[in-house]
């Protein structure tokens, strides 16, 4: 008969165990017992467990600082014998110890994330490689597109550099999470997931200003982007946490919505100063684009001037009226 001797962290979980087959367990801070614990308020043979018909018989071996039972036990009506049950919970010292045996239960295993699944890919320089070149390369013509005077590296080279810094501490950030709660660092499959999402916010975004060009509009963008913005950091997060933690799907999901909720909360409440104030200037599209993007029909220049004079007539006449 097997017992296995579970070391019990913070919240319960498992830090560690020990498989002993035999039908009797030494416990104690000592080389030679069974189990040895690096606890110093546990005394060198601190406790024996004998296999019994009902359990495993608990004997205090004399310690400095006792047994305490914490659940699953049993003390026999004709003596003080205390009988520790299968997932029984005992104290040692300041190790809390859970007594199994090599039957006992344990949880289905859990479904891996897709990401999971096939992390070499994001590992890989073929795939993490071109999408900093690709981020790098678009990084520099939306600042040469934004720019209206003449291109001088040295004007956006801190630019340049201080957004890919930006990508690069964050997936550090996640790394070292990762590291600390699961052992795994992951950096440049988090490092490939933040590209990828900034690329594809990029691209949407570059869409949404062809939209609003066309439709001369720029409330497209103030509502699209937002909530553009909301919806990949959710993704992101949530794969972030898929990597660099071992929480469930639904805690995930909810981890990822509840903060970002809060990012926007936060610059709702930043920007409400300025609600109300008045502005001097139209709200209209002001990004420049070029004429091929316009899909839709649009009155030229020329004509919107010749057409001025028939309009402040028009608003002549109303105003006598």
């Amino acid at each position: 008969m097997a017992v296995i001797v579970e070391v019990l962290g913070w919240g319960g979980r498992s830090q560690g165990h020990f498989r002993v087959d035999g039908p009797s367990v030494t416990i104690g801070r000592g080389y030679q017992n069974d189990v040895v614990l690096d606890d110093p308020y546990i005394s060198a043979n601190h406790l024996r467990l004998d296999a019994t018909e009902n359990g495993w018989q608990l004997t205090d071996l004399q310690s400095r600082n006792g047994v305490q039972v914490l659940k699953n036990s049993k003390t026999e009506n004709s003596s003080s014998t205390v009988i520790l049950e299968d997932g029984a919970e005992i104290k040692v010292g300041r190790r809390r110890l859970r007594i199994l045996t090599d039957g006992h239960p344990v949880e289905p295993a859990k479904e891996l994330h897709r990401l999971e699944q096939d992390l070499g890919r994001l590992n890989r320089l073929s795939i993490w490689l071109p999408l900093f070149l690709i981020s790098l390369a678009l990084d520099i013509g939306s600042l040469y597109a934004s720019s209206f005077v003449e291109w001088q590296w040295k004007n956006h080279i801190f630019t340049i550099l201080g957004s890919q810094a930006v990508v690069l501490m964050v997936a550090l950030f996640w790394s070292l999470l990762g590291r600390f709660l699961r052992h795994e660092r992951q950096f440049l499959s988090q490092y490939s997931l933040i590209l990828s999402v900034g690329l594809i916010y990029t691209l949407l975004e570059w869409l949404i200003g062809v939209l609003s060009y066309n439709l001369s509009s720029s409330g497209v963008a103030m509502i699209m982007l937002p909530l553009l913005a909301m919806l990949l950091a959710t993704l992101l997060l949530s794969a972030n946490f898929a990597l660099a933690t071992n929480m469930l799907p639904r805690q995930r999901w909810i981890s990822a919505l509840g903060f970002v909720m809060l990012v926007i909360v936060v610059s709702i409440s930043a920007r409400m100063s300025e609600w109300g104030e008045f502005s001097p200037y139209p709200d209209y599209f002001a990004d420049l684009q070029v004429p091929i993007l316009q899909f839709s029909t649009a009155e030229s220049t020329d004509d919107f001037i010749d057409s001025l004079d028939a309009v402040f007539a028009a608003a002549d006449r109303k105003a006598l009226d």
